[in-house]
């Protein structure tokens, strides 16, 4: 089916119906290369036969150009009743005998190509006029050089009318891919070969066949792979049309190609070698062919690169190094000259490298990092390999990296420091890397950072630049400082963290970026060691991040652990209000790393908020964007953290198994040996699990991390002797989780901490500490952790089974709201268990006469209609629903459906 040629279809049936009434017409059809003309001329075929036209076909091309008649010899070739026995230079005796009583159509494709003497004796017979009942159809290739010949232009001259045959269109494009694929093919896939063909029907099929052999699939995942593609018959056919034009025309179209958007007459007059009325030949020529748009630069994405990688390599530097020289001195943007300087082997001159890191400071402003580390990379290339030069570049790319690429970055700073001249640039370059990406483990980062410190503070102040004054000097020497406790903690360490918390009061200082840092900081030491209660914590959180704008580069900072210490003390709607305003900002940055720490916080968060589905999700989903590779330390703690927490210690084993684990590493490897001991608590082994656990807890005391907000481990190991049998160890673990949550006071791990307790704590006293339990965790912010403490309550034999059953179902809708099936799925077996006995107790204790009271009441009857209903009086409704309370153990009438769930009806009712 042809696609957009309505209007030429149209004007061959008018030609037809004209034939049919014995007149001629000549039809020309015009296009670009690669516009359609032959599928256009062969379709003609089909239309003819309906209107009882015989159709004579010939193709001329530049290999039979040298047979004389040629066009003719094969017309007669198609015409049976002439055959070999036609006189060749006789076009008129072929019209004759030909068709005789019908129309005759005679199409001639790529007429331009023609041999001389079939033009001639074409010529011969249109010179009195088209013979009546002919329709002679010819094609041409806009602006090829050959439409100069004089018989060709007279024959032109003859045409009754003439049709052009435009691009395809985005829509017919589409429409040409779902025919090629036999399905619905995306829009950005679409938008893509659209983009790349220019609407050459001749390049929309060869993109066509080319994807269809890779198998790429018609998604929108697959478009930005349509600008890879380099169909071979495109190649040909372009390299075809270039070799039989002019130099000046070949010349402009190289340099067409390797400006791009940027050809500007001047630019291309010098970049070409042409002149102005030269040039302006040149592109009316290609403008012709359809190579060039009206707009002056070429068409369709594939035609400009196939130009350009068709010239000799050394002819292609030399342009694009042409090319940089001349946009750098017409003042285009750096980024324009930078892509020049690219593909250019070998730099020279003293600005190479001061024009690739503007444009890679341009490519960091507009949000493409990637584009930035690429000019950099390319800068190495042309500088030394020693020296301070090396070293701020060294630098750039590391900042530039830093949102990609973490690993590298930190490589590349480590490469720096040597090279640059003191402690205070050194200091600088450090400071560039954001702590929560870094491995500690990796290339002595500890000790790196130690030196640092040191050599800062050694400095006497003459030694210091004059652009550093002594205020910038102690802001730096904070943030190193800052980021080096939260990377590491050692005892003494954590002794003057502690003393320098304590100092901090409760208004910090906070005016500067390393004031705010390190206040962040000894925060986050003070939460994990459990120094300092919550709500102290939170305020001095929350203090921070108003000073902080949620902006992507701040998550190159200690200052998102502000974030996590909101999110433990039981206020995750500031941290996640932050969060919300960062996001978006990254996505447009293009900063992919910052955006995963943004997307961990928000996860963890979520989890802190009581909704454990989301949190697992987003946790899924982070690791299945990393795609096999590691996540960095702080959001792989994060994902484990939240696997063990919704009750996937597998996925958080497999993670935290992949990571090469260190001893600069504690929470990572207490979090890997938590997660075994979930999975051997799972697979019947307590006493495993029990060790596991304990192991957890031996390398968090190690490290001063007391806090059981952190990692409930303590807790774990009592579940563990419990199971065990050995209940007093069981009440002694459960016991200093308590009372180090009560310490902290933040009600979630209180809550947990008590709820733990009463599982472990046989009879009443047991259901008392899980009623203080649910009590706390009605306070806090997290119906998981309450749904978890009402279902280990209502499981308790002490409760009569009403109160355990109103107890369940609450558990359930908490359960079901915030998302946790596997919670609820526990509960709803809890729930069924609970009815079945809550109906058999409820049977024996109630009479015939309390039973059809209290159901009457349960469906929402007044005492008054239940009085008429039964013929009762009031006042004995009154006993049976009091005698119905007392009995079901329940407060009142609102508790009434939960109570008489199960009941059987009685025959009566």
């Amino acid at each position: 089916m042809l696609w957009e040629r309505e209007t030429a279809t149209a004007a061959v049936q008018a030609a037809l119906r004209r034939a049919a009434r014995g007149r001629g017409c000549l039809l020309l059809v015009e296009g670009a290369l690669g516009a359609g003309k032959s599928a256009f001329l062969d379709s003609l075929t089909s239309l003819s036969d309906r209107q009882g036209a015989l159709v004579l076909a010939a193709h001329a091309s530049p290999s039979e150009e040298g047979f004389e008649y040629g066009v003719v010899r094969q017309l007669a070739d198609a015409c049976p009743p002439v055959g070999a026995r036609w006189p060749a230079d006789s076009f008129a005796a072929l019209l004759d005998v030909a068709a005789p009583g019908r129309p005759l159509v005679i199409t001639v494709d790529d007429l331009h190509w023609c041999d001389a003497a079939s033009l001639r004796a074409l010529l011969t017979v249109l010179a009195p006029g088209v013979p009546g009942g002919v329709v002679l159809v010819v094609s041409v290739l806009s602006g090829h050089v050959r439409m100069g010949r004089p018989r060709l232009r007279a024959v032109l001259a003859r045409a009754t009318s003439t049709v052009d045959l435009c691009p395809l269109g985005p829509r017919s494009v589409r429409a040409l891919a779902e025919a090629a694929y036999g399905t619905r093919v995306e829009e950005p896939f679409a938008r893509a070969l659209h983009t790349a063909s220019g609407g050459s029907p001749l390049v929309v099929h060869g993109l066509l066949d080319e994807a269809v052999y890779r198998g790429l699939e018609p998604a929108g995942a697959h478009a930005p792979a349509i600008a890879t593609l380099r169909p071979d018959r495109v190649r040909r056919r372009l390299a075809s049309y270039l070799g039989t034009q002019p130099a000046d025309v070949r010349r402009a179209a190289h340099a067409l190609a390797v400006l791009g958007t940027a050809a500007d007459p001047p630019l291309l007059d010098a970049l070409a070698g042409l002149t102005g009325p030269a040039r302006t030949r040149a592109v009316a020529s290609l403008r012709r062919s359809g190579l060039v748009g009206g707009d002056g630069s070429l068409l369709g994405s594939l035609l400009r690169d196939l130009l350009v990688e068709a010239l000799p390599a050394d002819q292609r530097s030399a342009l694009h190094g042409a090319a940089a020289d001349l946009l750098y001195r017409a003042g285009y943007p750096a980024e324009t000259v930078a892509e020049h300087l690219m593909v250019v082997p070998a730099l020279h001159g003293g600005r190479t490298a001061a024009l690739l890191r503007a444009a890679a400071d341009s490519a960091l402003h507009r949000g493409s990092p990637r584009n930035a580390a690429r000019y950099l990379r390319r800068a190495l290339v042309n500088v030394p390999s020693a020296g301070p030069e090396r070293a701020r570049l060294l630098v750039d790319l590391a900042t530039a990296e830093r949102s990609f690429a973490p690993a590298a970055s930190l490589r590349h700073v480590v490469e720096a420091l040597p090279l640059l001249r003191d402690a205070h640039e050194r200091a600088t370059a450090l400071a560039r890397l954001g702590p929560l990406h870094l491995d500690p483990a990796a290339f002595r980062i500890r000790s790196t950072f130690r030196r640092l410190i040191h050599d800062l503070r050694r400095c006497p102040p003459a030694e210091r630049p004059s652009t550093i004054s002594e205020e910038v000097d102690r802001d730096l020497l904070l943030r190193l400082r800052a980021r080096a406790y939260a990377l590491f903690t050692d005892d003494r360490d954590a002794r003057a963290m502690l003393s320098a918390f304590q100092d901090l009061g409760p208004d910090p200082a906070t005016r500067t970026p390393g004031e705010r840092e390190m206040a962040a900081s000894l925060i986050h030491h003070a939460l994990v060691t459990n120094s300092a209660p919550a709500h102290r914590l939170a305020a001095l959180a929350a203090r921070l991040l108003q000073r902080e704008p949620a902006a992507p580069d701040r998550i190159h900072t200690v200052l998102p652990l502000a974030l996590n210490v909101l999110a433990a003390t039981g206020h995750p709607g500031d941290a996640a209000a932050w969060l919300r305003a960062a996001a978006p900002a990254a996505a447009r940055q293009g900063a992919e790393a910052e955006l995963v720490v943004i997307r961990a916080t928000q996860a963890l968060v979520a989890l802190a908020a009581g909704r454990p589905g989301r949190a697992r999700r987003e946790a899924q989903a982070l690791e299945a964007a990393a795609e096999g590779g590691d996540l960095p330390p702080v959001c792989l703690a994060a994902v484990a953290l939240i696997a063990l927490d919704t009750e996937e210690p597998e996925r958080a084993e497999r993670l935290l198994a992949r990571h090469p684990l260190h001893p600069e590493d504690p929470q990572l490897t207490a979090l890997l040996h938590a997660a075994r001991g979930a999975l051997s608590a799972r697979g019947g082994d307590p006493r495993t699990a029990l060790h596991r656990f304990r192991t957890a807890g031996h390398v968090l005391e190690q490290i001063g991390w007391r806090n059981p907000v952190m990692l409930p481990w303590s807790g774990c190991a009592a579940l563990m002797h419990h199971r065990l049998g050995e209940d007093q160890e069981a009440v002694t673990a459960a016991r200093q989780d308590v009372e180090r949550a009560r310490a902290f006071g933040a009600p979630l791990p209180l809550g947990r901490a008590l709820g733990v307790l009463g599982r472990v704590t046989a009879g009443r006293a047991g259901t008392e500490r899980l009623e203080e339990s649910v009590a706390v965790l009605e306070q806090g912010s997290s119906p998981y952790e309450l749904s978890r403490a009402l279902h280990a309550l209502g499981g308790r034999p002490e409760q009569d089974p009403a109160r355990r059953l109103a107890l369940c179902r609450r558990a359930l809708e908490l359960a079901v709201d915030c998302g946790a099936p596997w919670l609820a799925d526990r509960v709803r077996r809890r729930l069924d268990d609970t009815r079945a006995e809550t109906a058999a107790s409820s049977a024996d204790h109630l009479t015939p006469s309390e039973r059809r009271v209290a159901r009457l009441a349960a469906s929402g009857l007044s005492n008054s209609a239940i009085s008429l209903r039964l013929g009762i009086s009031s006042r004995m409704v009154e006993r049976h629903l009091t005698q119905s309370y007392r009995k079901l153990d329940i407060p009142g009438k609102t508790h009434l459906p939960y109570a008489l769930e199960g009941v059987p009806a009685e025959p009566a009712e």
